[in-house]
């Protein structure tokens, strides 16, 4: 079976989106028509597997189309064009709504006590019992235009972080990789609170300052939608990125 499986996906990987899906993709997701020459076979083969291996269903109402899902697939492929990428193994199904949906929240301080309880809206959101909610509204405005924001990436991201084991801003990182990981991003992390605090210009919005798993999954949409200016400002998280990933979109076109 497994022999099987890996025959199927080498075939998938092999071949690329025909041109109205191409055309699609690029329209839908104007970044995915930056991708250099040279990556461009991996990334819609990459796409192609994602199609085939994960299960999309629409929630809320939503009849998904093809052109959603490819749409989704094409910027998720984005995180998997490193050699030996494993395209998200943990990740079952991905649960796509027609806009924001509301979940149910509860904040706790550090004594144990509820401080907050109530309905949460959120664009999207990663388990790690396999799924992926996406906001196909939010998705759709943010995959038009380069903006910082990207929820297909964000929850992507945190689909990588979780293959650690534990939600912590550290995805499974080849062993040279991982001192510099580490004292990279702690370091810009600290320094992104510190300048909230100080009242200073930020690139990094409110919200990467929560936690080290929500600096990372903003780390992966800056990396993509801004990334030379996060070059410029943060060169060694940039670096520890592209050498992870083994692509530097400051380079790309568009």
């Amino acid at each position: 079976m497994v022999f099987w499986r890996g025959r199927r996906r080498k075939k998938l990987l092999q071949t690329p989106l025909d041109d109205a899906m191409r055309a699609e993709l690029h329209r839908a997701a104007p970044l995915c028509a930056s991708v250099p020459g040279n990556l461009r076979a991996r990334h819609e083969g990459t796409t192609r597997v994602l199609l085939a291996g994960k299960h999309f269903e629409g929630a809320g109402g939503l009849e998904l189309t093809d052109a959603m899902k490819l749409a989704i697939a094409g910027q998720a492929a984005l995180l998997q064009l490193r050699e030996g990428a494993d395209y998200y193994p943990d990740l079952d199904t991905i649960l796509v709504y027609p806009d924001a949906f509301v979940v149910p929240n509860v904040e706790v301080d550090p004594g144990g006590h509820v401080v907050h309880e109530g309905p949460d809206e959120r664009a999207g959101e990663s388990w790690q019992r396999g799924v992926v909610v996406i906001s196909w509204q939010d998705a759709r405005r943010e995959s038009r235009r380069r903006d910082g924001y990207n929820v297909i990436l964000h929850e992507f991201a945190h689909q990588l972080d979780d293959q650690s084991g534990e939600a912590d801003g550290t995805p499974l990182l080849p062993h040279d990789l991982t001192g510099r990981w580490a004292e990279s991003f702690q370091a810009a992390f600290e320094r992104h609170q510190r300048d909230l605090r100080r009242g200073r210009h930020v690139l990094y919005d409110e919200n990467a300052a929560e936690s080290p798993t929500e600096f990372f999954a903003t780390t992966i949409e800056l990396f993509f939608e801004y990334p030379g200016d996060m070059k410029r400002e943060f060169a060694d998280v940039y670096a520890v990125v592209a050498a992870y990933l083994e692509i530097d979109p400051a380079t790309w076109s568009g």
